[in-house]
Parts: C-alpha cells; structure tokens; sequence
C-alpha cells in the first residue's frame, strides 16, 4: 500500500471528500432543520482545505497522490454543494454555469496532460483564491444571513473575476507544460 496515503495532508484530503456524503444529505433533505450542522461541517472541510497544503509544505509531505486528491476534494466538494444549491433555487444560474463549466475545463486540462506528459498540475494561487471564494459564496448562502446579501452580490463578480484569472493562468501553465507558444507572453 502507498505510505503517501497516510500523509496527514492526504488523510485530510480523504475527510473533506468523505464529509461530501453526510453534507450532501443534509443540505438535500434536512437544509433548514440542521442548518448549524450544515455550516459546521462546510466550516471543517473549508479549514481542513487549508490545513493540508500548509501542513504539507511545512512536514514536507507535498506528494504525488495529494496533487491528485487535493484538487479533487476540491472539485467534489464544490460541485457537489453547487449543484444542490442550485436546484434548490439559492444561487444565480450564470455562477452555477461558472462554476461548473471551470471545473470540467480544468479536469479535461489536468486529465490531458496526465495522459500525454505524465505530469499532474499543481493548484495555482489563483486557484486556491478562487475555491475559497466559492467556498465562502457557498457559505454565506447556506447561512443566508439578510446583512450578507449586498456583500454576497458584490462578492460574486469579486470571485468570477478570481475564476477568470485561475483560468487563465492554468491554461497558460498548460501552455508552457505542452510546449506550444503562448501568443503575448
């Protein structure tokens, strides 16, 4: 058995995924009756996404599964809980499309060179600033606090303007990973 598995980072990674069921559950059939639970659990899986790059690069357990799994808890997490919030008529339609179209473009990207170059792209700061952004929409939408209203409508375009640059700057690693010429840069 991989050693890597058991990587604190990794074992965290593992969690936030493992946490997408119970929460997914919750936020479909219990959403209003155990909304302190909800935000609880998403409050975990948002730290413990801190924690593991952080605890990765300062014990030096930065490995090849956790660039793998990092990323896709990430991914899981995120689309999971857009997807319900969704269709449960909380969030706007052109942030879910955002979202979602982000994560399969990033997924085609990653799966791509993987296959062709054998080489798994990292998270940029770009990214992880765009997760938490979507991380922190998702949130408040969960709590849905009237005084967050103005700032959540602000916020949205705060983060499609961090999905814009996480995007561009992945394609551009992309790019450069491939070996084809970026035109401007």
């Amino acid at each position: 058995m991989n050693k890597e598995l058991f990587y604190i980072p990794n074992l965290l990674s593992i969690a936030r995924m493992v946490l997408v069921l119970p929460l997914s559950y919750l936020l479909i059939f219990h959403f209003e009756e155990q909304k302190g639970l909800i935000i609880t659990i998403m409050s975990v899986m948002y730290v413990t996404d801190l924690l593991d790059g952080y605890i990765a690069r300062k014990f030096n357990q930065v490995s090849e599964l956790g660039k793998k799994i990092d990323p896709l808890a990430d991914k899981v997490t995120v689309v999971a809980v857009t997807i319900i919030l969704f269709f449960k008529g909380l969030i706007p339609v052109f942030f879910f499309l955002v979202i979602i179209l982000r994560d399969i473009l990033i997924l085609a990207f990653g799966i791509y060179i993987e296959k062709t170059r054998n080489i798994t792209l990292m998270s940029n700061v770009w990214g992880k600033a765009a997760v938490l952004g979507i991380g922190i929409i998702l949130l408040l939408t969960v709590i849905n606090f009237e005084y967050f209203n103005a700032f959540l409508n602000i916020f949205y375009y705060i983060v499609l303007i961090l999905i814009t640059l996480s995007l561009i700057f992945y394609y551009i690693r992309f790019k450069k990973t491939i070996g084809e010429k970026i035109y401007g840069c």
